[in-house]
Order: C-alpha cells, then structure tokens, then sequence
C-alpha cells in the first residue's frame, strides 16, 4: 500500500532486476564461452582426423593386400613367365595362363614414362666415380617419384656396389637439379629403383636422367647402353655421393637404360592388367598411388618359375593434409603351379 510521505523499499527482485551485468562479468562470460567452443571445436576436430587417418590406412592396406592376392593367384595359375628372363628384373610382368584367349596377360603401371626403359644391349665402361646421363623429352605432365636404372652383370663386392641416381632439368645440359635419391645397393642384370622426392615434369620439356656410382673397376656397377642420336647423353667426373646444382660434360651419341614412371596429374598411377587381346584393366582405385613396381624373375633350376612382386601403395594427396599422409610397401614371392 502507498502511504505519501514514507518511501517503500525495493523487493531484492527488483533490485537484482536493474543491477543487470557489469563489463568485467561480461568478459568473464565471453572468454569462458570461448574456452568452451574452442576445446569442443578441438575434440571435434582431433575425432574427424582420427577417423580420416584409419580410413586411409585401411584404404591402402585393404587395396594393397587385395592386389598382392590378385598377383600371387595369376602367377600360381599361370604355365610360364615370358617377361622379366631369369634372373632380370623390371616394371611389367607377363606370363604365359591357360586359358589362350587370355594369354599373355601382362601386369604393369598406368601412365607414360619419362627414358628409356628396355634393355639396351651393352655394357657400359668406367661408371664408377662419373655421371653418365641422357636426356628425354616429357611425353606428358605429371609427377616422378621414382628413377630406375639397368645394371650389367657385373656388380663389386661390398661396400662397393652402391649407386644414386639423379633427375636434373636443361635443353643442352643438366643446368638444375630437380631431385637425387640416396645410396641403394644394386642388383646385376636388373631394373634398380630409386626414389626420390617429388618432382613435377611438363609435357614437351627435356630432363636428363643421370646415374653415378662406387664400383672400383672399369666393369662395375655398369649401366646398359646402346647408339643413341648425337648429344644426348653427357658424362663428368664426380665423387660418389654428391650432385652439383648443374654441370657440363663430354657429350656422347648414347641412350643409356634409364626411366621414370609419369604420375599423370589429371589421374594417379595405377596397376594395369591387359589378358590376352582384352581392354586395359585398372586394379587399383583413383584414391591411391602406385609406385616402385618390380618384378624379378627368380627361376631357378627344377622349378616352372618364381616371381617376386614389390611395390609402394600412399594414399592421394593432393591438398597436402596430414591425415592423409600414408603409404605402405607390399612385397612377397610366388612360384608358378604351386
């Protein structure tokens, strides 16, 4: 009841109602808040890279597994081995199955490559202790993680049967080093791969493809090579183990047996299979690439044949992100008729 002249006191609601927040309360309440959201953002971020991350392991382990299956079987059935010979090694097989109207059926990578990948027919002399390298033109644009060389027959005893190889860029000469790979043990009479980080190629532009190693004799550790057109393989004097950022030779009319896989940038290298007269297969999805693909003929004596498979499986990449950053190398042996 209002009584004039005596003032009423205010109900501690009503107090509570005007007194509203203060500015140090407010931004009490907003860093809080902030706390909050960031640490759910986090937990919700740290759960969804958990998640890509098994999904491409198991993407690559499942793929990886299902194509070494899908070899081991095609060897185990087939009645022969028609490439690599005994003994070699290289990026394709073929084998002899059968059933004729899938005969021969041939197991490879996708893509172009970058050299020449045949055997060329001759040794080489006095590799040791030089870089010898040709220079090829880029059929197509794309990506090279991996360089391979032919060895002669002859390979020297430990520690001296080392080789590098090197991809460098130039019209003339090997005027930029693009990447080198590190020191691997070489294999005689065989296709010898060597990686080396990423390196982007252009349709149309010349690359040398160069080799150097630690052999003490003129025969060691000797790539394989042939007549080749003039000026296109160069060689120079130079200490194992080290790349100059360029250099100048002695031009030579060779082709050494030197090459590298085209990763296509429009679509990833995958295993191929063609049977007998029948369209180029895919075995493997868009979602991986496949690299340092080999076969070696491991015959023997007694036996129909023995292949041994050895490749690379990472996930595709292209943004950069971490959790898809995975790649797993599958290798086993399977004998024909087993």
């Amino acid at each position: 009841m209002y009584l004039p002249g005596i003032s009423t006191p205010e109900h501690p609601a009503q107090r509570a109602a005007q007194r509203g927040y203060t500015l140090l309360e407010l931004l009490l309440y907003v860093t809080i808040l902030s706390a909050l959201l960031t640490t759910v953002v986090f937990f919700f971020g740290t759960v969804t890279d958990a998640r890509v991350k098994n999904q491409t392991v198991l993407e690559v382990n499942d793929q990886g597994t299902m194509l070494m299956d899908y070899l081991t079987q095609t060897i185990r059935t087939a009645t022969s081995i028609t490439a690599p010979a005994a003994g070699l090694a290289g990026p394709s097989l073929m084998l002899t199955v059968p059933t004729g109207s899938l005969s021969p059926t041939t197991f490879n990578l996708s893509g172009t490559t970058l050299g020449y990948g045949v055997d060329a027919g001759t040794n080489d002399t006095s590799d040791s202790g030089y870089i010898n390298a040709t220079k090829f033109v880029a059929s197509s644009t794309g990506t090279i993680s991996t360089l391979y060389m032919l060895t002669g027959n002859t390979i020297a005893a430990s520690p001296n049967n080392k080789g590098q190889m090197a991809i460098y860029s130039g019209a003339v000469s090997p005027s930029a080093l693009l990447a080198s790979s590190a020191s691997t043990t070489l294999s005689a009479s065989s296709w010898n791969a060597f990686a080396v980080p990423p390196v982007n190629v252009s349709s149309g532009q010349t690359y040398w493809l160069a080799y150097n190693t630690n052999g003490l004799a003129v025969a060691d550790n000797a790539l394989r090579q042939h007549a080749g057109t003039t000026n296109q393989s160069m060689f120079v004097a130079q200490a194992f183990g080290t790349w100059p950022a360029s250099w100048t030779g002695t031009s030579q009319t060779l082709e050494y047996s030197l090459y590298a896989q085209i990763d296509s940038t429009a679509a990833p290298a995958t295993m191929q299979i063609k049977e007998g007269a029948t369209a180029l297969l895919a075995l493997t999805s868009s979602k991986v690439r496949l690299s340092g693909l080999t076969f070696k003929n491991l015959s023997r004596g007694g036996t129909l044949g023995i292949v041994q498979i050895s490749f690379t499986l990472s996930r595709v990449n292209p943004s950069n992100v971490n959790a898809y950053e995975y790649q797993k190398t599958f290798t086993t042996s399977a004998e024909l008729a087993w």
